[in-house]
C-alpha cells in the first residue's frame, strides 16, 4: 500500500480518493468556491459552486449522471454522445462539433477528450493555493495532454493550465476547446451574455454568411436569455473578439460567470443555448447556455481554417479561467 494523503481541513487544498458513480473523482476547494472533478471522464466538471450563494452554476442533464459501466466511450453519431452527456464543464479535443475523418480514422461528435480517463500526476498545497496535475494520452489520436487545476486562496476563481503534446510524428491541426455548460437556478431568463464580438456565422446556415452580433433575425437581441418555456435552440459561432473574456450574468443571483482566455489562440466563441426544446435529445428538459472558447466554428475541417496546428514532438500550452464576479 502506498502512503496515503492526509486532507486538509482549511484553506486552498486538494480532496482525492473519491468516486463519482463509479469514476475517479477529485475535489479542489477554497473558502469560496468547490469544485468536483471526475478523473475518469475527461477531466469533466459536474459540480462548480460558488459558495457565498450556495449554488451551483453548472447544468445537470435531467436524466442525471450515469454510472460507468453505461457509458460509449467513443462514436461517429452524436446520438451516443447525447446519450450520455453529463451536462458540466467538458473539454473538446482533437476536434468539437460534427464528426470528421481525422487522419483517415474515424473521429466522433466532440472529439474523443471528453471520454478519457486521466490519472492524478502531482497534488500542490499551500495555505495560499493548491493544485491538481492530472494526465492522460488520447486512444485514436496520438497526444498526451498534462491539466492543472489551481485555486487560490480567497479568489472565486478556478485556473486551467494545459499542455498538449504531439506523439506522432506528423504534424496535426485540432479543433480545440472548452465548454463549460451553465444551468438553473443560476441560468434564467432574466441572464444577459457579454462578449465584444463584432460578428458571427450561425448553425441554420452551417456558418456560411457572417452576420452582425448581436442581431439575430427580426433584430432580436441574442444576448438576452430564453425562458424554458421558450422551445428554441441557439447555436452560433462569435468572431472580431476583441478581449479573451466573455460572461454570463444572472441579476437575480448578482454574479457573473466569466471565462478568460488567450484570444489569439482561441478567436471563436462558442455560443449555445437551448431552453426546453421538444423532441430527442431533451424532450423539453433541456435549459441550458454554454459559451465555449474555440480555436475556430463547428466546419472549420470543412473550411481548412480555425485550427491549431501542431507540429510532430511539440508541445503548445495555454491557460482558461473560470471567474465568478459579483454584479
Amino acid at each position: 500500500m502506498g502512503i496515503q494523503r492526509v486532507p486538509r481541513c482549511h484553506g486552498p487544498r486538494v480532496l482525492t480518493g473519491y468516486t463519482l458513480n463509479g469514476y475517479e473523482a477529485a475535489i479542489v476547494e477554497n473558502e469560496v468556491l468547490r469544485a468536483v472533478i471526475n478523473l475518469g471522464r475527461g477531466s469533466h466538471i459536474p459540480e462548480l459552486v460558488y459558495k457565498p450563494k450556495d449554488v451551483d452554476l453548472l447544468f445537470k442533464p435531467p436524466r442525471g449522471h450515469r454510472h460507468h459501466g453505461s457509458f460509449i466511450p467513443s462514436s461517429r453519431d452524436d446520438k451516443e454522445y447525447y446519450d450520455n452527456h453529463a451536462g458540466g464543464w467538458f473539454e473538446c479535443f482533437p476536434t468539437g462539433g460534427p464528426p470528421v475523418s481525422y487522419g483517415g480514422g474515424a473521429m466522433g461528435f466532440h472529439g474523443e477528450l471528453w471520454g478519457t480517463p486521466f490519472e492524478i500526476m502531482n497534488v500542490e498545497e499551500s495555505s495560499e493555493a493548491c493544485a491538481l496535475t492530472i494526465g492522460t494520452t488520447t486512444h485514436r489520436s496520438p497526444f498526451k495532454l498534462l491539466k492543472t487545476f489551481e485555486l487560490r486562496r480567497g479568489e472565486a476563481a478556478l485556473r486551467i493550465r494545459e499542455e498538449v503534446t504531439n506523439l506522432g510524428e506528423e504534424d496535426l491541426d485540432v479543433l480545440w476547446g472548452q465548454h463549460p455548460t451553465l444551468g438553473a437556478p443560476f441560468l434564467n431568463e432574466h441572464c444577459i451574455f457579454e462578449c465584444d464580438a463584432a460578428s458571427y456565422y450561425s448553425a441554420d446556415d452551417g456558418c456560411k454568411t457572417l452576420r452582425d452580433w448581436p442581431k439575430g433575425p427580426g433584430g432580436v437581441d441574442l444576448r438576452k436569455v430564453c425562458p424554458p418555456s421558450a422551445r428554441k435552440t441557439k447555436m452560433h459561432y462569435l468572431t472580431g473578439v476583441q478581449e479573451g473574456r466573455a460572461r454570463l450574468v444572472s441579476p437575480p443571483w448578482k454574479i457573473a460567470f466569466q471565462m478568460e482566455w488567450d484570444v489569439q489562440a482561441f478567436p471563436c466563441v462558442w455560443f449555445c443555448e437551448t431552453a426546453g426544446t421538444l423532441g430527442a435529445p431533451w424532450y423539453g428538459r433541456g435549459y441550458f447556455l454554454a459559451f465555449e472558447p474555440f480555436t475556430g466554428h463547428a466546419q472549420a475541417f470543412r473550411d481548412g481554417k480555425g485550427l491549431r496546428r501542431i507540429a510532430a514532438g511539440a508541445t503548445a500550452k495555454t491557460e482558461f479561467t473560470g471567474r465568478i464576479v459579483s454584479v
